[in-house]
This record gives C-alpha cells, sequence and structure tokens, in this order.
C-alpha cells in the first residue's frame, strides 16, 4: 500500500510540474501577443488557463481529472500557434464555447442556491466543455470521449432536470 502511494505522490508531482511549465510557457506567449484581432481569442485563453491553473488547484480538480490537465494545456499551446493563420474559425468556435459556458454558469448558479454545491453531472459538464475546446482547437490531441455541443446541452439538461426531481 506505501508503495503505490508514493508512486502516486510522483504521478501527481510530475503531473503538476507539466501543467507548471505549460502555464509558464502559455503566460510568456500570452504577453508577446498584442494583436487587436486576436484580443477575443487572447481573452478566451487566459479565462481558461484561470480556470485551469489557480492557487489549489491540485486538490480542487482531484486526481482522476488533474491527469487531463496537460493535454488541454497543450491544447492551449497548439491553438495559439494556429490562431494568426485561423482567426475567423477560432471566433466561430470561441463563440460556441462561450454560449455553452454561460449556459453552464448559469446552471451552476442556479444549483448552487439550491443545494451549495455543485452536482456531479454539472462537474462533468465543465470537463467536457475543455474536452470540446481540444476537439475544436486541437483535433490532433484528441479527446478522452466523444464531446459536442449536443452531448454538453444533454448533460446539463439532465443536471438541471434531477436539481427538479
Amino acid at each position: 500500500m506505501r508503495a503505490e502511494l508514493i508512486d502516486t505522490v510522483f504521478t501527481v508531482t510530475a503531473t503538476v510540474e507539466t501543467i507548471l511549465s505549460s502555464n509558464r510557457r502559455i503566460q510568456k506567449q500570452l504577453r508577446g501577443t498584442t494583436s487587436l484581432a486576436l484580443i477575443t481569442a487572447l481573452n478566451d485563453i487566459r479565462s481558461q488557463l484561470e480556470q485551469l491553473v489557480y492557487p489549489g488547484f491540485v486538490a480542487k480538480t482531484g486526481y482522476a481529472q488533474l491527469t487531463h490537465l496537460p493535454r488541454y494545456l497543450r491544447g492551449i499551446e497548439i491553438r495559439l500557434d494556429k490562431l494568426a493563420s485561423n482567426v475567423q474559425r477560432d471566433g466561430l468556435n470561441t463563440a460556441l464555447v462561450q454560449r455553452l459556458e454561460d449556459d453552464y454558469d448559469d446552471a451552476a448558479s442556479a444549483l448552487a442556491a439550491a443545494t451549495r454545491r455543485v452536482p456531479p453531472g454539472l462537474l462533468q459538464v465543465r470537463w467536457m466543455l475543455e474536452e470540446l475546446r481540444v476537439s475544436l482547437f486541437a483535433q490532433e490531441l484528441g479527446t478522452a470521449h466523444s464531446v459536442s455541443e449536443k452531448r454538453i446541452r444533454t448533460t446539463l439538461n439532465d443536471a438541471l432536470s434531477a436539481k427538479a426531481a
């Protein structure tokens, strides 16, 4: 048991090191980009980064989901590399993600007011949104599971229905 725990600690430590290194590279690239044509995408990336890497993110994210963060951050790096040549497409994809995030935020606010915590079904939507970002902006990385706008909306509606029941 103790050996397994030590292995897990080393795995988490290596994963966190990868996450923090990626975060530094992304932050540096964001500071070096000042194009007004890219402002919407850059603001979206900053917001996404703030939701992924923040003080206490390791404990809050949990081990199972933590292993996916390096892929999400790599997706941001790929998106940044493609951004200048894909401004219009990136804008359309960003608008889709932002609509879904707005719906998620509204549902989270409504459910948190009633239950004072985020139900598991709604938490699943949060991570589905990250998978959708990978699907839209860095397809070559692949997703952990099938994801689409329709699947996200269905899961979101199920979470809201469970609250009403």
